[in-house]
């Protein structure tokens, strides 16, 4: 009896399989520093940390789709931005994973939800230190700093504290990929949308700095959040902010996380980009290449206060015109009069 069809598809089975796994990823995780501080924002700011679920809902949703490729992408974009916002008046008690939210990216780009889900745990970690009413306002830096050390230690997750003019311009060259600005062309709302989210997250930093006391806090969030909902939502900015901008005293404090933030951020729209893309044919291999530019380096840190604070007395409560439709950092860095992404 001949076998040898069967012996061929098990070498076919063998090389199938080998290909597959190839394509798999270990989903390693770190668990998140410990502290007193520890889930202090969420007992004591429940509100808002609600609707910081949803920006981080939004964020990594629209990936998946746009992997999904919709024929209009402006009807997509406007169906997208109304969830979002329904969400906004609806959030979740709790933050699902982001491979829950975009299981698909999730399979297509393992990686990158890694990166993402890293800085946001440093987020979280410096809401905690800042909340808690415990920690003296002149031990802060000190927690952050450690945290900062924690999140720097993870090197194949951890985004660069030097500034976005070395990172972004520099080692991404962004104005220069072919893929850039491909999402916002056709998703103009949920781009906007986020700018406004990065407005948010910033400004609540910023109060946290000037309202240390915790009855003080609490209504300066408040109305930070009221801010949020009722005019940058409404009006949102006409590019990305960078965090000296709005939180220009926090961005003096930790000028590190300042940048990791800001590269978390831009980060966002470079997979947005890539993902909207039809010049870009391997989406993994790009969006990866783009996480090896953005990392840490030796060396890094010391650049990390080389920006300068446009707006040094910014006052987080107002949502002020030079954040609305000035060129801001965003054009000057770009060389060129309104900011672009």
């Amino acid at each position: 009896m001949n076998r040898r069809p069967g012996v061929f598809g098990a070498i076919l089975a063998l090389l199938v399989f080998a290909v597959s796994c190839a394509a798999w990823e270990q989903r390693n995780e770190v668990f998140p520093l410990r502290g007193s501080y520890n889930n202090e924002f969420y007992k004591r700011h429940a509100q808002d940390f609600k609707l910081t679920t949803v920006a981080h809902w939004a964020h990594g949703k629209i990936a998946d789709r746009l992997l999904e490729k919709p024929q209009d992408p402006s009807a997509a974009d406007a169906a997208f931005y109304e969830k979002a916002l329904w969400f906004l008046n609806h959030p979740p008690a709790t933050e699902p994973h982001q491979d829950y939210v975009s299981p698909r990216f999730a399979r297509l780009a393992w990686r990158a939800i890694q990166v993402i889900d890293w800085t946001h745990q440093l987020h979280k970690q410096l809401y905690d230190i800042m909340a808690d009413p415990d920690i003296p306002t002149g031990e802060k830096k000190r927690w952050i700093d450690r945290s900062v050390d924690y999140y720097l230690s993870e090197p194949s997750m951890a985004f660069s504290p030097a500034p976005f003019e070395e990172v972004i311009m520099n080692r991404v060259g962004l104005m220069n990929q072919p893929w850039f600005k491909a999402y916002r062309t056709n998703w103009k709302r949920s781009s906007e949308m986020f700018w406004a989210f990065h407005w948010w997250h910033p400004a609540v930093y910023e109060v946290q700095m000037l309202f240390p006391g915790a009855s003080e806090q609490k209504q300066a969030i408040e109305a930070v959040d009221d801010l949020f909902l009722n005019q940058v939502l409404k009006e949102p900015p006409n590019r990305m902010l960078l965090s000296r901008e709005v939180m220009p005293r926090f961005s003096r404090l930790s000028p590190e996380s300042a940048n990791i933030f800001d590269h978390l951020h831009m980060f966002h729209g470079i997979i947005y980009d890539i993902l909207a893309s039809e010049k870009v044919v391997d989406k993994r291999v790009e969006i990866y290449r783009n996480i090896d530019l953005m990392l840490a380096r030796p060396g890094d840190r010391r650049l990390a206060g080389l920006f300068p604070t446009p707006f040094p007395n910014l006052d987080p409560l107002v949502y002020s015109e030079p954040l609305k439709r000035g060129s801001g950092e965003m054009g000057r860095i770009m060389g060129h009069e309104h900011g672009s992404h």
